[in-house]
């Protein structure tokens, strides 16, 4: 290996696994110099133990006091994970198999604490339990798995990351090589760098090595020789009596011997493995840093009071099984006689089923109102506190409880969108696929150096928060909770979501698929003929809902009403959650063409005017908390791309744009439903104070939409590469691809740093959106900036601008003025029509006057309803409206 230190991310300490000193008493060591790796000593659990790292936990379980290959998983078929729109999208036409092969691909499982070099002696005892099933019907027949050489078991070696499993490929070295035998009687040393896999360095193969049901094998990779450049490596093979060999000499060390070990599995061949044993020469055994606690945060979303008190939904994901999750809450990080003094504020069950993996939800009381200060938390596990991470991030390692910032004014909102762990170019070294880095939870060392001075209160996590099917498709609940938990609670982002307030807005890939939206994403979930895996999707569907808000009993058919509004405890300001994804209209086109008239092409298409964005059910809420929340800021988070601003990939062939309403791309923005999202726009600018912010594109922007005099932003990516095209024709002055006019204030791009399209420079362009609502004063104010993942507070924001405006200068200007008055001070206030219809909410300030000032769309001379309360009195009169001055 060219590296063969351990991933970045862990620090010398604190584990030795308890396995390594509970060799069987029946089973005497080989020989001397060897050493116990493990011999699986402990209870029954799908959890491997501390002792290993795999990118697919799901292959392997605990059972029996032995390694097991699991050969069955909720969500298993190998789906496909994207939708036809991608095959249009391209020009091609796919024609879905009826029956979509299964087979699934290599599974690796790798020690965390032996990284080897120079000479050393792999050993591992397997027993075969099953050989692979033939096909059961004449389809199943050209499944790769049907094919016995297709399942293989063995010993991975020669590592540089603990995350290398499935497919071959990377570089020459950056793999491991494998010594295997596979169902077919063949046995021999393989490159992972190569698909398939080859052999390495084209080195023999043994054959006609049949091994039955019930055989023990044991397996043996030497690492030898006097030469510190090369070694000869010798694989071995014995069963029955009977022993085969492979070497391969001059193999270079640091390339392909120096680094972690592991095992192997593929197909549906069934085994386990005993014991792993190693004769280490001059290598120890290193300590590793390990987290009990993968991370617990509070989802703000949830925050209410009920009867005096403030509760709050608590997620918690451990590393391994448990009985008991309590979260402890305090005013202080270092409460007065310690924290185990501290008396549970909530606790509940860890549960482990088809969609939850070590997981509670925990419902949690604060002991105070968290307007008025802030509050820290520990984490609980069986009455042990597992708050503490002793990983080493790229920041060094953070020494932290819990933290809930105070929800008082100025609020401050950071955005956070488009988290992918690989890929995407990022300033780290070695980050190829399966190096040293290529799983990361940030895209730079840099990356978040300064977050902590921002103040930030609450973290909106929007739009491909964890990219379930990036990396690959997870085959169990355990493999989709590894991309879960490297993503949200990796070094760097597991304190980010402690010490804030999170809400979570998942995205189409975050359910496991890309583009998932419209009546299509339910069919999928119901039908199995449709080139999915409708029994992976309901999972994920159910993971997703579990984890964005503590629900315990998800449905993985229901569509789910994921909309809802977090109104802060002064009732000053309101953040609002929406969904522009599951129930909008379909993208499909082709009635007439596809029922008999070719020629009939285009007939309606997405301007159509009944299209919808929301859904009735959705659009009606919103439209009801935008004209009655008397908060006087509102942010709406979740829709994303009501402008038609961004480009998609495909060139409409009548108009020569690029934003064609056949491409998968464009029709992923909501303003492709351009009806409803005209719809929401006119909503928005109904009444003052309202932002709609979103992720999704790969690049930050705000934009002024100058009808309705509202603010939309987009904001990240943190991980991934690939900002979205611009239109023709993009600007500080422009039109939308709809003809809306809108002001570009600023925009952070792959390729520009500003409106008027400058070329970018300095760092790449990861970001996040700096949020600041403060409804104090007459004429509450916001400021909206991009950040650099790298920028402190006082750099100059990125994008070529940012804004800073009065709420008074938002929504559409005021047709008509509020006549003066005074009435109950520090209250709520609602205007109506005469006839009960909802025009705006407000409130009054501390001398009884409203903070609203004027209404639009509303002539003067009207007569209005106001309505003012608090919690002990309420008027209402009939005022009448004023010409603007």
């Amino acid at each position: 290996m060219n590296r063969f230190s351990p991933l970045s991310f862990f620090t010398p300490l604190l584990f030795l696994c308890p396995a390594c000193f509970h060799a069987r008493a029946q089973e005497p060591l080989p020989g001397e110099g060897w050493t116990v790796v493990d011999a699986f000593q402990r209870p029954d659990s799908p959890y491997h133990g501390d002792g290993w790292e795999s990118l697919n936990p799901g292959y392997w379980e605990i059972r029996g006091h032995a390694l097991h290959r699991r050969l069955k998983n909720v969500g298993d078929k190998n789906p496909t994970t994207s939708f036809p729109w991608h095959w249009e999208s391209w020009g091609r036409k796919v024609s879905l198999p009826a029956h979509r092969d299964i087979s699934l691909p290599m599974g690796m499982i790798w020690r965390r604490d032996w990284s080897l070099k120079g000479n050393y002696t792999i050993r591992a005892e397997f027993q075969v339990l099953a050989l692979p099933p033939g096909p059961k019907a004449p389809y199943e027949a050209k499944w790769r798995r049907s094919n016995p050489a297709y399942s293989l078991m063995g010993i991975c070696f020669g590592g540089e990351c603990l995350y290398e499993s499935r497919r071959g490929g990377g570089k020459e070295g950056d793999a491991s090589w494998m010594a295997c035998w596979r169902a077919d009687g063949s046995f021999g040393i393989y490159d992972h760098a190569t698909r398939g896999p080859r052999r390495a360095r084209k080195s023999p193969a043994r054959r006609g090595i049949r091994l039955e049901p019930g055989d023990r094998a044991v397996l043996e990779v030497q690492v030898s020789g006097g030469d510190p450049v090369t070694a000869l490596v010798t694989a071995r093979l014995s069963a029955g009596g009977k022993r085969w060999q492979v070497s391969i000499p001059g193999v270079n060390r640091e390339k392909f011997t120096d680094g972690y070990f592991g095992l192997l599995a593929r197909g549906p061949l069934d085994f386990k493995v005993d014991r792993v044993l190693l004769k280490p020469g001059a290598n120890r055994p290193r300590p590793v840093a390990l987290n009990e606690l993968h991370v617990c945060y509070a989802l703000g979303d949830t925050l209410r009071e009920v009867d005096g008190a403030w509760k709050c939904r608590f997620v918690a994901i451990f590393r391994n099984d448990g009985k008991i999750a309590q979260v402890r809450v305090a005013d202080s990080p270092s409460p007065e006689g310690g924290w185990g003094r501290v008396p549970p504020a909530g606790s509940a069950p860890i549960v482990h089923n088809d969609f939850r993996l070590f997981t509670s939800s925990m419902e949690v009381t604060l002991p105070g109102d968290p307007s008025e200060k802030t509050f820290y938390y520990t984490v609980w596990k069986d009455g042990r506190d597992v708050t503490a991470d002793p990983r080493k991030g790229f920041l060094g390692r953070k020494t932290y409880v819990g933290r809930l910032p105070r929800l008082a004014p100025p609020y401050k909102i950071c955005g956070l969108g488009g988290h992918a762990i690989h890929r995407g170019g990022p300033d780290l070294p070695r980050a190829g696929r399966f190096q040293k880095n290529w799983v990361h939870d940030q895209p730079t060392p840099e990356a978040y150096k300064y977050f902590e001075d921002y103040g930030f209160q609450i973290i909106d996590w929007e739009d491909d928060v964890w990219y379930l099917e990036l990396l690959f498709p997870p085959p169990s609940t355990d493999d989709a909770y590894k991309v879960i938990t490297l993503t949200i609670a990796g070094p760097t982002t597991r304190w980010q979501m402690m010490r804030h307030w999170n809400v979570i807005h998942p995205g189409d890939h975050d359910y496991g698929m890309d583009d998932v939206k419209g009546p299509e994403q339910m069919a999928v979930r119901e039908r199995s003929d449709l080139g999915q895996d409708p029994e992976y999707m309901r999972r994920n569907f159910k993971i997703v809902r579990h984890l964005v808000s503590g629900d315990e009993h998800p449905s993985g058919t229901e569509n789910p009403k994921d909309w809802r509004a977090w109104r802060m405890p002064g009732g000053d300001f309101t953040l609002v959650l929406a969904d522009a994804r599951l129930w909008r209209d379909s993208q499909y086109l082709d009635l007439w063409v596809e029922e008999g008239w070719p020629s009939k092409n285009g007939v309606y298409d997405r301007t159509n005017p009944i299209r919808d964005l929301l859904g009735e059910e959705q659009f009606a809420w919103l439209s009801e908390l935008i004209h009655t929340d008397p908060a006087p800021l509102i942010c709406v988070t979740g829709i994303n791309a009501l402008h038609t601003l961004w480009a998609g990939f495909k060139k409409d062939p009548r108009t020569g744009l690029r934003f064609y309403e056949r491409d998968r791309v464009a029709a992923d923005y909501a303003g492709w439903v351009k009806a409803g999202a005209d719809r929401v726009l006119r909503l928005f600018g109904s009444r003052p104070g309202v932002v709609t912010v979103y992720g999704d594109v790969h690049l930050a922007s705000i934009v002024e939409n100058e009808k309705n005099r509202l603010y939309e932003c987009s904001f990240g990516p943190i991980g991934r590469s690939g900002a979205r095209p611009l239109k023709r024709g993009f600007g500080p002055e422009m039109t939308d691809y709809d003809g809306r006019k809108v002001r570009v204030r600023a925009l952070y791009h792959d390729r520009y740093g500003s409106p008027d399209l400058k070329p970018r420079k300095g760092p790449k362009p990861w970001n996040f959106l700096e949020m600041t609502f403060d409804p104090r004063g007459e004429d509450p104010a916001f400021s909206l900036k991009i950040r650099n993942l790298v920028d402190p507070p006082s750099a100059e924001p990125r994008g070529g601008g940012f804004v800073t405006e009065k709420a008074s200068r938002t929504g559409r200007p005021p047709a008509s003025l509020l006549p003066p008055l005074r009435t109950l001070p520090g209250a709520r206030a609602r205007l109506a029509t005469l006839e009960g219809k909802p025009l705006c909410g407000t409130r009054t300030d501390e001398r009884g006057r409203l903070k609203l000032r004027g209404v639009p769309d509303v002539p003067p001379g009207t007569p209005l309803v106001l309505t003012v309360w608090n919690d002990k009195k309420a008027e209402s009169r009939v005022i009448r409206t004023l010409p603007p001055k």
